[in-house]
């Protein structure tokens, strides 16, 4: 089955007593009131046929008849009520109506809403701290969607299967991993600069790098991670962006799916499944680390 992510946010301008009562209830899902019916004024939509919809609407009500039908694992938020909660829809479950009332975003307070959702099993409530490794990486807009970039982490969270490969882990994770393990001395010993400190924020505030750091013989290191082979990152363009950093005399690493360390194009090329080995589950702190991020 594959993963969504459903977001309740103020969006769906429903009041705090119906928004309790879809986390309380587990259920997860859309308001879109609006069909192309025109009758808005007399009501919400009571229809979950997406025919009825166009638009956003339309779409959003696609996606939930496909979890309903394919069944999937979710990960959802509520507005103002801390961390996530997570859970399974069932193959061959129905699309649902459940009543309650309107916010006053709109200037519809007290009115009844009408909102299309599906019932979560297996539900796992998730405090603020534990779900931070999913937040942090939530989809930055829209209600509802299919959640690729998290691969199997939820599916491992909620059938409670440990982390025991470097896939279970999102990209900003791997990236995290990989920063954490050249602070290690394993690092040094396997041919990578050791790490002293990051000079930048990992990840996504930096087009062409990572990883940016400096080592405990003071050179700059600029790493990029990618789940992708050798090749795959080289077609793409990954290994060509260190140019400019390695002519400045910083040591360059790409971290990728490969069978053993090596050289290519003047930069250092290492294993991310190694990284996972030596870190996530030889060493005492990587494994901490590990049951931390899957907790």
């Amino acid at each position: 089955m594959k993963t969504y992510f459903i977001r309740h946010s103020s969006e769906l301008d429903i009041d705090r007593v119906t928004l309790e009562t879809m986390w309380k209830n587990q259920f997860a899902g859309i308001h879109y009131p609006h069909d192309k019916a025109g009758n808005f004024g007399e009501g919400d939509s009571i229809s979950t046929d997406p025919r009825d919809y166009k638009g956003r609407g339309k779409s959003s009500l696609d996606i939930l008849w496909t979890i309903a039908r394919d069944g999937g694992y979710v990960c959802t938020t509520y507005r103002g009520i801390p961390g996530a909660k997570l859970g399974i829809v069932r193959p061959g479950s129905e699309v649902q109506l459940l009543r309650g009332t309107w916010g006053s975003k709109n200037g519809l307070k007290g009115r009844e809403a009408v909102l299309k959702v599906l019932q979560l099993e297996n539900v796992i409530n998730l405090s603020a701290i534990a779900s931070l490794p999913l937040t942090t990486v939530q989809p930055r807009q829209g209600t509802i969607c299919q959640w690729r970039k998290v691969k199997k982490r939820v599916q491992a969270v909620l059938e409670g299967e440990p982390s025991k490969d470097v896939s279970n882990l999102t990209p900003d994770l791997q990236e995290v991993m990989c920063m954490e393990f050249m602070r290690t001395s394993a690092a040094a010993a396997a041919g990578l600069p050791k790490l002293q400190s990051t000079l930048a924020p990992i990840g996504r505030t930096m087009p062409d790098v990572d990883i940016y750091g400096i080592s405990t013989t003071g050179q700059p290191i600029v790493a990029q991670v990618t789940y992708h082979t050798l090749d795959a990152a080289t077609g793409a363009g990954k290994l060509s962006k260190l140019d400019a950093y390695a002519k400045d005399g910083a040591s360059t690493i790409l971290f990728c799916l490969c069978k053993e360390p090596t050289e290519a194009g003047g930069h250092l090329v290492f294993p991310l499944t190694k990284v996972f080995q030596e870190f996530c589950i030889d060493s005492v702190e990587g494994k901490a680390w590990l049951a931390a991020v899957s907790a």
